[in-house]
């Protein structure tokens, strides 16, 4: 159990000298694994009688693998001559796997020689199988050696010669090769003869798009975007060879030459292209648009859902190609027409008399190919209106985004697709329904709801899932609406959906927010009838606390922050309601000169800039670090900084992350001082609070800075070796007696060398001088190797008495804290929830969590009466991010909790509180004990009553 710290900590902080004969040294040796090294399988090969044998040895070489460094050639030339000597294909196969196994997992392999070898036993093979895994292994061992140029061409070579083979296997492997390994130079070194042997390769790449088999046209074309994805530039000479290989019959041909053809008409937009006509003529990126659109309507589902993902990442496209999509008439079928001069000069030139009336009124009709009838429209023509219909959920889900995508840049085709994705509301599979409402909150700055497609989207309101509740709430947040009447509908339709939902409040607040802001002008008129102001008469009071009332005033007050007008027409309860919102919700309630705000408008909104904070903290903190001061004075000092940090943090949230952490810190530094005066010795309950508040101080603030965190790790180092004091001291002679240390002495000196190996660490990061107390524990932890813990703990008691008192670190006004609010279930419920005692009964919880770094790391914790608790992890669907603020600038993220806590007792005569929290696991890493919790929130308090389970009928 001794501390194994650094040499740089040993030689830093061991100052004692010995004059006496040196100590004994330790030499560890590793010894060798007995059983588990592959070498001894591989000289088992030579005694196998039948391939079968030998391929199950095989098998547990490659199970294992585990070489000494000695080894491992002498296992690689065992391989090589079983392969020349084995006549089954599937054992040589196997060898040609383990070379590749044992070039990325064994260090010590010389991956030169094993390529040489491999290309070696591949070059007179005869089976297809075992050239093909030769080829596969060539391409791995290559990866690991790209940047040697001379033996990339050497491997490229042997692609070359081994792509005349018959099997599709081995061609395939030699494009993937030839692709993926051959030496492309940086841009900027390129010359005309590299460039001309890269287009050499390239071309070699695009023969073999036309070969019989499939596979090896799928990978032909694959090459192709593999070296594009490298750095070469595809040539525009292979967009006509893609635009043939979209009639494949085979999917997966038709699949990568779409990618293609998408990549060469993104590459080359302004690039003409003749149609078949020999007339018409048409932008690339046109053309490409369109050949794309009719693999909307191919046989193959994973075809039509690539098509419709390329169409939204398709730029610059013409308006009128756009706008077809959504339309299944044909434009002419894409032709240009002729005008009628055109077409009377076409009959001239036919040369053919019949009865004079016209020219060629009896001429035979031009012959037409069979491949040019289409049956079915082609072309651009309703491509999102066949994608949005499709019968598979992909190819819809793929649709709506390329159509949000597509409306992002063009407005045009945002207000043109606007119905169709209204109509996806009501689609069967929820997730579409999503995508469909999460595409048109992202298009709403292009787009104005009208009174038809508002019944279809309020309608949607009624959607059983909170999910889809809560997206539309967003969307109609971030729309605009054309009328006094559509806005009215919004309102009426939410309010009513609230009584049905009421766990939807939070959310419909926030749409009501943004609503009120956006529609100021159409807000006004209906302000008389939502308050329920009478020009005559008094109406009566309504209840604040209505969630369909406070709804209405955030409408109105948000409103009101964009129209002064409506400031008139607020009654004098409406005012008052507004100073109690403004106080409980200042976050949904804007400011406004009205009531007692009026006389303090003076006031910024801002609060205290950052110079006045930090002046504020150098006056609080301005003695505490003064070591001329007397201890008592000092802690004096310490108090009363702590309580004006505390207020601080009370009257200013903004900064109520640096002052919780100064408070906490001076609150830290009293609690161990009046424990280590303690007559008795440090107390249980005093140092278990002190740890809890010293993992506050490690794990649950953000932006604190090296330098403050190497002093949190400094008074953590206290705590823990007070809590080894206080362990050892009532272990009943843990360390002197024969029954030798107790449990708890053994594990509290574990997290003192684990606390001490991680200060270590962080006072080298943070470049600060250790205090007099961690160099005198760092001298403690070298002496020896077998420190008890009850001679460690004699040794560090009269360090911490005489250690001076921790200096508080300068705070800084970028630290924030991760903290979280409950939302569900209500502090001040007078439910109680019954079940069978030995079943368990789930409560529902809803909870914030703001500025957490980790979100795997949240634990719900449930405490029972009987001091039984247990410490729940949210399964991850049920962590969600906050629709209004997800992310924050120091890398933290706040996440929405949605959960059920499963809660289990036996049968109880009354029923009792059982505490609910939210809480971060911390994982210390100093033993096998459960990761301890820190605290985000208060407890919420679930009264619970079991049932004794029925006997009989």
């Amino acid at each position: 159990m001794a501390a194994l710290l650094k040499k740089r900590a040993l030689a830093e902080y061991n100052k004692s000298f010995q004059d006496g004969p040196p100590s004994k040294k330790l030499h560890i040796v590793k010894k060798p694994l007995i059983g588990s090294s592959a070498a001894a399988f591989v000289g088992l090969l030579e005694k196998c009688k039948s391939s079968e044998e030998a391929l199950q040895l095989l098998l547990r070489i490659s199970d294992c693998l585990q070489f000494q460094e000695s080894d491992v050639e002498e296992a690689i030339k065992k391989l090589s001559e079983h392969f020349q000597s084995e006549e089954d294909s599937v054992v040589r196969v196997k060898i040609l796997w383990l070379f590749c196994d044992i070039g990325l997992e064994c260090p010590v392999a010389n991956l030169n020689n094993l390529i040489d070898l491999t290309t070696l036993l591949i070059k007179n093979e005869t089976s297809h199988k075992v050239i093909a895994q030769g080829l596969a292994t060539l391409l791995k061992l290559g990866g690991k050696l790209s940047e040697d140029k001379i033996l990339m061409m050497r491997l490229v070579s042997v692609a070359r010669e081994n792509l005349k083979d018959t099997s599709h296997q081995v061609k395939c492997r030699c494009l993937q090769l030839i692709s993926e390994l051959y030496p492309l130079c940086p841009e900027m070194d390129r010359t005309l003869e590299t460039i001309a042997e890269a287009d050499a390769v390239v071309k070699l790449l695009a023969e073999y798009s036309n070969a019989e088999d499939a596979r090896v046209r799928c990978e032909a074309f694959q090459s192709l975007l593999t070296f594009h994805e490298r750095g070469h530039v595809l040539s525009a000479v292979h967009y006509e060879q893609a635009c043939q290989a979209l009639s494949d019959d085979y999917e997966i041909v038709r699949e990568v030459a779409l990618k293609l053809v998408w990549l060469l008409g993104n590459k080359y937009p302004e690039n003409t292209i003749t149609m078949s006509d020999g007339e018409t003529k048409m932008r690339m990126v046109d053309d490409a648009f369109i050949r794309i659109c009719s693999a909307v309507n191919d046989l193959c589902m994973q075809v039509r859902a690539l098509a419709c993902s390329l169409l939204g990442t398709t730029r610059g496209v013409s308006d009128r190609f756009l706008l077809q999509t959504l339309d299944k008439q044909l434009m002419s079928n894409m032709k240009r027409k002729r005008t009628a001069h055109e077409r009377g000069a076409e009959l001239v030139r036919s040369g053919a008399w019949a009865s004079g009336r016209r020219w060629a009124d009896d001429a035979p009709g031009q012959l037409v190919e069979t491949h040019a009838v289409q049956l079915l429209p082609g072309g651009a023509a309703g491509a999102f209106v066949h994608g949005l219909e499709d019968e598979l959920m992909e190819v819809r889900t793929a649709a709506v985004d390329a159509v949000c995508q597509l409306s992002m840049e063009n407005a045009v085709f945002a207000t043109t697709s606007l119905d169709f994705l209204v109509d996806m509301f009501n689609d069967e599979i929820e997730d579409v329904r999503l995508r469909a409402i999460d595409s048109l909150t992202r298009i709403a700055h292009h787009i104005v709801l009208r009174e038809d497609q508002l019944e279809t989207i309020l309608g949607a309101l009624e959607d059983f899932s909170m999910d889809v509740r809560e997206g539309l709430h967003r969307m109609l947040g971030a729309c605009s609406v054309s009328s006094k009447t559509c806005l009215e509908m919004c309102i009426d339709k939410i309010l009513e959906n609230l009584k049905r939902y009421p766990q939807d409040k939070r959310s419909t607040f926030r749409c009501m927010q943004r609503m009120g802001g956006a529609h100021a002008s159409l807000v006004l008129p209906l302000t008389a009838r939502l308050l329920a102001v009478h020009p005559f008469f008094h109406m009566p009071e309504p209840d604040v606390e209505d969630p369909a009332y406070m709804c209405v005033l955030i409408l109105t007050l948000n409103a009101a922050a964009k129209c002064t007008t409506m400031l008139p027409l607020f009654e004098e309860h409406t005012i008052k309601h507004y100073t109690y919102l403004r106080d409980t919700m200042p976050h949904l309630v804007p400011h406004l000169p009205i009531g007692e705000a009026k006389l303090t408008s003076v006031k910024s909104e801002a609060g205290l800039d950052d110079s006045a904070v930090r002046r504020f903290f150098a006056t609080v903190l301005r003695h505490t670090d003064n070591s001329a001061l007397s201890p008592r004075v000092r802690l004096a000092m310490l108090r009363a900084a702590e309580e004006q940090l505390d207020r601080l943090a009370e009257m200013e949230p903004l900064f109520a992350g640096a002052a919780v952490f100064s408070a906490l810190f001076a609150r830290c530094v009293r609690a161990l001082h009046g424990a280590l005066a303690a007559p008795a010795g440090p107390p249980a309950h005093a140092l278990s609070a002190l740890a809890q508040d010293t993992l506050r101080l490690q794990h649950q603030f953000s932006g604190v800075t090296e330098q403050a965190r190497a002093c949190v790790g400094q008074l953590a180092l206290r705590v823990t070796a007070a809590r080894l004091c206080a362990a050892a001291g009532g272990g009943g002679g843990g360390g002197g007696g024969g029954g030798g240390p107790a449990p708890a002495a053994l594990s509290a000196q574990a997290a003192l060398t684990h606390q001490a190996e991680l200060l270590d660490r962080q006072l080298a990061a943070a470049g600060v001088e250790p205090d007099p107390f961690t160099i005198g524990v760092f001298q403690q932890l070298s002496l020896g190797a077998d420190n008890k813990p009850l001679a460690l703990a004699r040794a560090l008691l009269p360090l911490l008495h005489a250690a001076p008192l921790p200096v508080i670190p300068p705070p800084s006004v970028d630290i924030r804290m991760c903290t979280a609010t409950i939302i569900e279930p209500a502090s001040d419920s007078d439910t109680v929830l019954r079940f069978s005692a030995g079943l368990a009964g789930g409560a529902a919880l809803e909870a914030e969590v703001l500025r957490v770094r980790d979100p795997a790391a949240l634990r719900v914790r449930v405490a029972y009466p009987d001091r039984q608790a247990h410490a729940l992890a949210p399964p991850r669907d049920h962590l969600r991010p906050l629709d209004h603020h997800t992310t924050n600038d120091d890398g933290t993220v706040n996440v929405r909790l949605l959960t059920k806590v499963l809660i289990s007792h036996g049968v109880w005569t009354e029923s009792c509180g059982v505490d609910v929290s939210v809480c971060l696991a911390v994982d210390e890493g100093a033993g096998r004990d459960a990761a301890p919790l820190v605290d985000l929130c208060r407890p919420v308090r679930i009264t619970v009553a079991p049932k004794p389970i029925k006997r009989g009928l």
